[in-house]
């Protein structure tokens, strides 16, 4: 999991207002208001970088284990896929 490159969703609007980051989803009339560490995710969240490397970031800047940061990056990561806000690269192209 650590390798994934997470993408945002097309689908969702978002800004970062006083730090924290707003998500919006028109399709699902759904709002989602992320605290600091779910903001940042979002934030470094560009398409290019893996997990892992958000993870690198958010142990400096937080100041935690990179074993905490990772972990708490791939939960975060996989809420957001689980609601259709965020994917993975390379995910979700394939026939079924």
């Amino acid at each position: 999991m650590e390798n994934k490159i997470p993408i945002k969703s097309p689908s969702t609007a978002s800004q970062i207002i006083d730090g924290e980051a707003v998500i919006i989803v028109p399709s699902e009339q759904m709002v989602n208001v992320l605290n600091p560490v779910g903001s940042r995710i979002w934030d470094l969240t560009d398409g290019r970088r893996r997990i892992e490397e958000i993870a690198e970031i958010l142990a400096q800047e937080f100041d935690v284990s990179y074993e905490t940061a990772l972990k708490d990056a791939i939960e975060f990561t996989r809420g957001l896929a689980e609601k259709k806000v965020m994917g993975f690269a390379g995910e979700g192209k394939e026939k079924k």
